[in-house]
């Protein structure tokens, strides 16, 4: 089960990089054609910014596996070990429950605009707004797994020297 989540994650990382250099080839050389013959590609501007939306709930995703959310922990580790383990557990249920409100909401405004049309590229809107769903989805799985491990390591949480190997 580790290995298929480590090669989802690594799919999720070369996608992402895919989309960033799409990303930045369509805007060099929107650049360039502007400054060179004062003309665009009149489509860049509209997919550059669908394909930026992308990458911020992909990266969300990788950032949520790799715990690399920006968070204040210092109030927590004061406290006594047992309460920083329900604390840790509490917050947990708190971001899947926001991930379950992100999620709800995409997948509602992804029916309602699956039928509007990009003013330039002519691309669903469907396609924009998907991208909340599947990172709050992505989200979601990442902190399942996270609770359920932390609920199996309650033991070794609050008992840390019971971990440890005796000399």
């Amino acid at each position: 089960m580790q290995k298929i989540g480590a090669a989802l994650m690594r799919l999720l990382e070369v996608l992402v990089v895919i989309l960033i250099s799409i990303m930045s080839i369509l805007v060099i050389v929107n650049v360039g054609l502007r400054f060179l013959f004062d003309s665009s590609i009149v489509v860049s501007e509209e997919l550059s910014r669908f394909l930026f939306i992308w990458v911020v709930f992909l990266g969300a995703i990788i950032a949520m596996k790799e715990d690399a959310h920006i968070y204040v922990d210092f109030i927590r580790k004061a406290m006594p070990r047992p309460v920083q383990w329900f604390v840790i557990l509490i917050v947990e249920f708190a971001m899947l429950y926001c991930c379950y409100f992100l999620f709800m909401g995409s997948v509602e405004l992804t029916q309602y605009n699956s039928v509007d049309k990009a003013p330039v590229s002519g691309i669903s809107m469907g396609y924009v707004y998907i991208a909340g769903a599947v990172g709050a989805f992505g989200m979601g799985v990442v902190l399942i797994v996270r609770i359920v491990k932390h609920i199996r390591n309650l033991h070794s949480f609050l008992h840390p020297t019971d971990a440890q190997p005796q000399a």
